[in-house]
């Protein structure tokens, strides 16, 4: 059975909603990150860099968030398409999520609760430019939602978890959604499994 570490409200929600989706079954082995649990030399040699998520299935060891959510999506039927272009444009969505979405707000967090002090950069001009980087990334998935209710226009996948995360984050922070973008997060945030995954305590009640 798979082995998933994780911590409520970080991106190990993004495995949780796969693993949801598809059925399969896990374990899962909730981690203190606060407390220093990640830390300890019996999750180091899991992951050395202490971090969650974390995914044990057999003799795999797998730790990133896309190679995690992409294993599960392979092992499953719903998250994947079978057009090897439609699987695709699923791996770049995903990675628009991880390298332009979730860039503002996860460097305002980190420069807020992560850096040291003395490594902090000025909350106010860093604001700035993380305004109008998350403004920009926002606006392409306006363009990619216009005529369709979801990234692929056979319908839900991958792709949307990642992004719907992503837009998530925005929510710990006080950078803006686009309106045009609500309805998309509302509809992706009404499935059973993110019913499931509130009832865990994994995601908290959203202001939507």
């Amino acid at each position: 059975m798979i082995t998933l570490y994780g911590t409520p409200n970080t991106r190990s929600v993004r495995v949780l909603w796969a693993l949801e989706e598809t059925g399969i079954a896990y374990d899962y082995r909730k981690m203190d990150l606060k407390g220093g649990e990640c830390r300890q030399a019996e999750y180091l040699a899991i992951n050395p860099n202490g971090k969650v998520p974390a995914l044990v299935d057999g003799d795999l060891t797998l730790l990133e968030t896309n190679a995690i959510c992409h294993y599960i999506a392979e092992l499953g039927t719903d998250l994947l398409p079978n057009d090897i272009k439609a699987r695709a444009k699923v791996r770049q969505w995903n990675d628009f999520a991880l390298s332009e979405l979730e860039v503002a707000p996860w460097m305002l967090l980190k420069n807020q609760l992560i850096y040291p002090s003395d490594e902090r950069l000025a909350p106010e001009a860093l604001r700035s430019t993380m305004v109008w980087e998350s403004q920009r990334a926002q606006g392409i998935l306006i363009l990619a939602l216009e005529h369709q209710d979801y990234l692929l226009p056979t319908g839900f996948s991958l792709a949307d978890i990642h992004i719907c995360v992503g837009l998530l984050m925005h929510f710990k922070t006080d950078l803006p959604l686009r309106p045009e973008l609500l309805p998309y997060l509302k509809r992706c945030m009404s499935r059973p499994a993110i019913a499931r995954l509130q009832a865990m305590g994994e995601l908290p009640p959203l202001p939507l």
